[in-house]
């Protein structure tokens, strides 16, 4: 079947709506600044390929108090085996966009195999995995900068 309205980017339908929720968000509200009347959170998008997991990975970066550089990266996709939109947090700094082959899992003793997602809601849900995504944006940013 040949859907004109369709992305071809190769990301999951539900995926792609949850992005579509996600770019509705003008910024990351907690880091908005009053006298740069800018948000300071910077979340990058990128494209997130784990076979027939095809999805998308936001990635955004912070300084904690101490002053170490810290990055936040979750992985949302539909699942292989369900027709859940699945999502993947974990924490590390990385050069380019974090992959399926350049993610640390181990250190971060998560997706131990295909069912170890951090959250997961069902069919037809993608504003509920939007606004998780958003609310783990926010505490992200809240821990760093109050």
């Amino acid at each position: 079947m040949n859907n004109l309205f369709v992305n071809k980017d190769g990301a999951n339908c539900q995926a792609q709506a949850v992005l579509a929720y996600l770019s509705g968000h003008d910024g990351v509200e907690a880091s908005w600044s009053t006298k740069h009347k800018e948000y300071q959170a910077r979340p990058e998008v990128n494209r997130w390929h784990n076979c027939r997991e095809q999805g998308y990975v936001v990635s955004m970066r912070n300084t904690d108090p101490k002053g170490s550089l810290r990055q936040l990266n979750i992985a949302f996709f539909e699942h292989r085996n369900s027709d859940a939109i699945c999502a993947i947090r974990w924490e590390q700094v990385t050069t380019n966009p974090p992959t399926i082959d350049t993610a640390d899992f181990e250190e971060n003793n998560i997706y131990k195999d295909k069912y170890d997602t951090t959250f997961d809601v069902g069919f037809a849900q993608p504003f509920e995995m939007a606004d998780w995504v958003m609310d783990q944006l926010e505490i992200f940013w809240k821990e760093a900068n109050g």
